[in-house]
């Protein structure tokens, strides 16, 4: 009997958020991905839909065709020049700003995203893909001073129509 042990574990510095491109972004770098350093997300849950029907005086639940796909929280660190941040408060604003853009049409600021889980090693062990993905809101950022190293670090939901998760071998 063989036991696989595998005792190579993924810590928060194992996980990168890329965007290939920032619908918002217009400038001579707009070319280059977008990648966020993680330290906090979730694969977000995803339910099948069911609907209730009787059938010969009994009950009966069954699956009615659809999918949902919940909220895609992430927690990063936002760089010394908080480009990432402002990158995505821009995009945010190009969506809706409540001064001169009240609305886009979705095909204007959804992107693809891929969530990408490394070893210890750097070596790739699962990618998760996500489609249409697009900012519901942007944390704040914290300024202060504490012992040790100071981090900015910030928060994001992300809303996307679906994610497929691809085994990398």
């Amino acid at each position: 009997m063989s036991i696989d042990l595998n005792l190579n574990k993924s810590t928060a510095t194992n996980f990168h958020l890329v965007f290939p491109k920032i619908p918002s972004e217009t400038t001579i770098t707009a070319n280059r991905p977008l990648t966020l350093n993680i330290f906090g997300t979730i694969i977000p849950s995803i339910t099948l839909d069911q609907t209730e029907s009787r059938w010969q005086g009994g009950r009966m639940i069954f699956q009615s065709g659809s999918v949902t796909f919940d909220q895609w929280p992430i927690n990063f660190i936002v760089d010394s020049k908080l480009s990432n941040w402002i990158l995505l408060f821009h995009w945010m604003t190009s969506i809706s700003n409540n001064k001169d853009t009240y609305s886009d049409f979705p095909n204007n600021y959804m992107v693809d995203a891929s969530l990408n889980i490394m070893d210890n090693f750097e070596t790739s062990i699962l990618r998760v893909n996500f489609k249409n993905v697009w900012p519901q809101s942007l944390g704040e950022v914290n300024f202060s001073q504490r012992e040790g190293e100071t981090i900015l670090e910030s928060s994001a939901t992300l809303i996307y129509d679906r994610y497929e998760v691809v085994e990398v071998e």
